[in-house]
């Protein structure tokens, strides 16, 4: 009998997966080499394997680009996130401006070990119209390139924020209770995005949720993982959660973007979605929750 009740455990456990955006750049952050060491490190503490989608603006040149060959090295794989980070919801951004930055990125990156044709929009922004949503869609397709997309979206670039504004006033009580906070934030829109995912779906999926190459997630990564495990969270390969039929889908809604569970919730009817999903002013709740403002 307990060996059957672990088992259903396991089966109905909810499954999640890391990936991470934009990459270093040592030329502008003396830290560059120690925090993507620090993200690699705590992953192969962990035996896992994510993926990092790299944009060339953020790496700066060779040595940022000599940094994410370290991912491919150790087994992660490596997709396109652009080469300028552009948005395309943003009028002004053409759709022919946008191919060339995603051909850019790639004539650097498929070079690298551990190269992988996905490609992850920057913002999460897939067009403010059906026209460049398409064009980049038939685009993307015609090249190989697989979904990379997330399902659970979250603000750690805001929390990364206030880590740096803390340690730079040596305030380590405040930087203490951040890293709780943060963990908590991040805990709320992982059950946020499952749930949604469930009454979507009709099925809790395997997660890819969306972090940043940062300090903070280079100094919390560990505690992440255990964190999600003592919730009922079981951490597995990103190219396992690819597998999910969830990313073959392609949401209907404009302006595209966003959670793919978001944009699947919308195109089906739901009037309770905000917008945009994650921002800065969801997390004033929270910071007070944990005695920061």
């Amino acid at each position: 009998m307990a060996l059957a009740l672990t088992a259903s455990a396991c089966v109905h456990a909810k499954q999640l997966s890391f990936s991470f955006d934009d990459g270093l750049n040592p030329d502008t952050n003396p830290e560059a080499a120690a925090i993507n060491q620090a993200l690699l490190t705590q992953l192969g503490k962990a035996h896992l394997h994510a993926i990092i989608y790299p944009s060339l603006i953020k790496l700066g040149g060779s040595a940022g680009v000599q940094l994410v060959a370290q991912w491919g090295a150790q087994g992660h794989a490596i997709g396109n996130h652009s080469e300028r980070h552009l948005n395309l919801n943003k009028k002004e951004v053409s759709t022919a401006d946008y191919l060339e930055g995603i051909a850019v990125a790639e004539r650097q990156l498929h070079v690298l070990p551990g190269w992988t044709a996905r490609y992850r929009f920057p913002f999460l922004k897939e067009g403010d119209t059906r026209q460049k949503r398409d064009a980049v869609r038939q685009w993307l397709k015609e090249r190989g390139y697989q979904s990379g997309a997330v399902s659970i979206d979250a603000s750690d670039w805001f929390y990364n924020l206030r880590y740096l504004a803390y340690e730079k006033a040596g305030n380590t009580a405040d930087l203490a209770q951040l890293r709780k906070a943060y963990i908590a934030h991040l805990l709320d829109r992982a059950n946020y995005y499952d749930e949604l995912g469930k009454q979507t779906l009709g099925y809790s999926p395997k997660h890819v949720i969306l972090l940043h190459t940062n300090k903070i997630n280079a100094a919390t990564l560990t505690d992440i993982i255990s964190a999600f495990k003592a919730q009922g969270w079981e951490w597995i390969d990103t190219q396992t959660a690819y597998a999910d039929p969830l990313y073959k889908q392609q949401p209907d809604v404009i302006p595209a973007g966003e959670s793919i569970i978001w944009s699947l919730a919308k195109q089906k009817g739901s009037t309770t979605l905000r917008y945009p999903a994650e921002d800065a002013p969801y997390e004033t709740d929270n910071l007070r929750r944990f005695g920061l403002d």
